[in-house]
């Protein structure tokens, strides 16, 4: 072999038990470039054979090309091909041959050249179809084949083209459980899926630990395919994962409505089934979560689905009040169905207004919001149990031990804990009081020191009144130190409050009205601090305005923090 162009070092352990030698094969980097840009003259004059010519991960010139961003042509691989066909079904270190790389990339053109090319080293049509079949099947050491690359990057041509040359094979899954339609549904490809709906003779439909193409598509909120898939097999909605979990219980916990009320409407019945760990149907999980629109579905198609219970004897409002969701409650207690559950007692002996007791909570659906006596009732009920549960300590711990015990789910621990961005408040709430101080200092004492001073002469009219009260700029002034000093206190009578009622889930709304109270209060005093110095200097017109140009540079700093910080408040989309 030509030194200069391919190369291979010889390795050896140093370990003293091992004499065997590892050959590592590189190369050059003209030749690298070349097979990268589609050039063949520079393999014309190589002295061995191409297939020898590999990089250390064992990739071919052909591997080179296909992978590589630059524009290809089928000329080069032809003429590749040619002077060497053993490399269409050389494979590199990750077992993938040119078919694969090729439907990875979406090379259409690329692909009906490697097809015709095999069906041209055979003379009759049969041995032909067959190489070509062979082809389409070679797995990688993933066990993927070329239609699992085609199908998870999204090309449906080639989708089309592949399944057309070998409609009856069965593609298996690969390493991680994944069919080609599992992996089209799971990633949103609607056309790609339709097409291996309509084309395949023998189709897989499973994915990993039991489930199927149907439950990926609802647990990725992809009605467009879980519409596909039940209008080819409506069998797959009753389908269940290793876990007892079907698709609607995915749909279900998401909070994936629409695809909740598709599922139902194929089979209604779905709602009834219970996963195998806690016998938790679809509908308790949405309670779990708050999903309320599911919740909504589920109880309008199926409303005797309410009094199901788990394993532990909870019901559904055992579950919408360990969601710490008012809307939750609400939803159930609107419900003639579902009303008569916050009386239900568990395994424990545990009713929802235990829970709702034992998380200190305050649901304004049961408190404010409910009409009635038999409401009247459970407002009774639930402040006797708050009262006895406050003089039985232990009770009280063995009841929120037992609401933590929730189980796994497949989308992983269902566990009861403080939203992460009441957490985060909780933790800049110090820093947030003391600026709201400072500023609501800064701007009740600059109301009493008015820039410019007060009239001190004889004249009893307007001994004490503001010198530049006339003053453009300094009403100005007024106004927003004003505005600061309203929004700052504003602000701080807001933490007072939560204080008293501990920042729950539902005064959210408050915590992100705080914040920007503080926000808009600084901006505020800084166009306070620039009109009023605009104010004093004006006869100065350059010092004036060089000294307002300073101040209004803050707003440029605002802006560019704000825009580079992900935020989570200015994201919260409950506002």
């Amino acid at each position: 072999m030509d030194q200069s162009t391919s190369n291979s070092v010889q390795a050896s352990p140093s370990n003293g038990y091992h004499h065997q030698t590892e050959t590592i094969t590189y190369m050059s980097l003209d030749l690298y470039k070349a097979a990268e840009d589609g050039k063949i003259d520079p393999f014309k004059n190589f002295a061995g054979p191409l297939d020898l010519l590999v990089t250390p991960i064992k990739d071919t010139i052909l591997h080179l090309n296909l992978a590589s961003p630059s524009e290809r042509s089928t000329s080069f691989v032809k003429e590749a091909l040619d002077m060497c066909p053993q490399i269409l079904l050389q494979i590199n270190a990750d077992g993938d041959t040119l078919l694969h790389i090729a439907a990875r990339y979406g090379h259409l053109d690329i692909v009906k050249l490697l097809i015709e090319h095999t069906r041209a080293q055979h003379q009759d049509l049969e041995s032909a179809g067959e190489a070509v079949r062979q082809m389409l099947r070679m797995t990688n050491k993933s066990k993927e084949t070329a239609l699992h690359e085609a199908a998870r990057n999204d090309h449906p041509d080639l989708v089309e083209l592949l399944i057309e040359q070998d409609p009856d094979f069965v593609h298996s899954s690969n390493d991680f459980g994944e069919t080609p339609l599992y992996l089209a549904s799971e990633r949103g490809h609607l056309e790609v899926v339709v097409i291996m709906l309509k084309a395949c003779t023998s189709l897989a439909y499973g994915g990993p630990n039991g489930k199927t193409a149907l439950h990926a598509a609802a647990m990725h909120r992809h009605g467009g395919i879980v519409h596909a898939i039940l209008d080819k097999k409506t069998s797959l909605v009753n389908k269940a994962d290793e876990m007892g979990w079907t698709p609607l219980h995915y749909a279900a916990y998401i909070g994936a409505s629409r695809v909740v009320k598709q599922l139902l409407g194929y089979d209604k019945y779905v709602a009834y089934a219970a996963d195998k760990a806690r016998r938790r149907t679809a509908l308790h999980l949405a309670a779990c979560q708050a999903n309320i629109k599911s919740m909504r579905e589920i109880i309008f198609k199926c409303p005797d689905c309410c009094k199901l219970v788990d394993n532990r004897g909870w019901n559904v409002a055992h579950y919408a009040v360990i969601s710490k969701s008012d809307d939750a409650l609400k939803i159930l207690l609107a419900n003639p169905s579902c009303i008569y559950l916050v009386n239900e007692k568990d395994a424990q002996g545990n009713t929802p207004l235990h829970l709702l007791a034992a998380l200190q909570s305050h649901p304004r659906s049961l408190m404010h919001h409910a009409k009635g006596h038999r409401f009247a009732v459970y407002r009774q009920n639930f402040l006797c149990i708050k009262e006895l549960l406050s003089r039985s300590p232990c009770r009280k711990k063995e009841i929120q031990e037992w609401m933590r015990d929730l189980g796994g789910g497949p989308l992983g621990q269902i566990v009861i804990k403080k939203d992460d961005f009441i957490l985060t408040f909780e933790r800049a709430r110090d820093s947030h009081i003391v600026v709201a101080a400072l500023v609501a200092t800064v701007t009740f004492a600059a109301a009493f020191t008015l820039p410019g001073g007060y009239r001190s002469n004889d004249d009893e009219k307007d001994q004490g009144v503001a010198i530049l009260g006339k003053n453009s700029a300094f009403k100005a002034f007024l106004i927003t130190d004003a505005i600061a000093m309203v929004l700052s206190t504003s602000s701080l009578f807001i933490h007072f409050t939560l204080a008293l009622h501990g920042y729950r889930q539902r005064f959210m709304w408050l915590m992100v009205y705080a914040f920007r109270c503080i926000v808009f209060a600084i901006e505020a005093m800084v166009v306070a601090f620039v009109t009023g110095t605009y104010a004093v200097l004006s006869p100065s017109q350059g010092l004036a305005i060089s000294t307002c140009a300073i101040g209004l540079s803050f707003f440029i700093f605002v802006f560019f923090i704000l825009t580079r910080i992900n935020s989570t408040i200015f994201k919260f989309s409950g506002i």
